[in-house]
């Protein structure tokens, strides 16, 4: 458990904030959930349907053109998009 918390600290510490215009901003959501069952809450019409793997081809990135685009560290895929709003 504790092992757990320290993976999840230095996920939030590398990829749970960003520097917008000369001040650190927090990330609103930096995880992509992993395929399975939907687990809507209450009434939800997707609840029991399956969820798909999204795959880095259909993962746009956003970063400054100064910024250092960050590896795709699945092995023969690439970003979908690269874009610098």
């Amino acid at each position: 458990r504790k092992l757990n918390k320290a993976e999840r600290n230095e996920a939030m510490f590398n990829f749970g904030y960003a520097l917008v215009d000369g001040h650190i901003e927090k990330v609103g959501n930096y995880n992509m959930e992993p395929p399975g069952a939907f687990r809507g809450r209450g009434e939800h019409p997707k609840m029991g349907k399956l969820k798909n793997r999204v795959y880095p081809e259909q993962v746009a990135v956003n970063v400054s053109e100064c910024a250092r685009v960050p590896p795709c560290n699945a092995p023969g895929h690439a970003w979908g998009e690269l874009r610098h709003d």
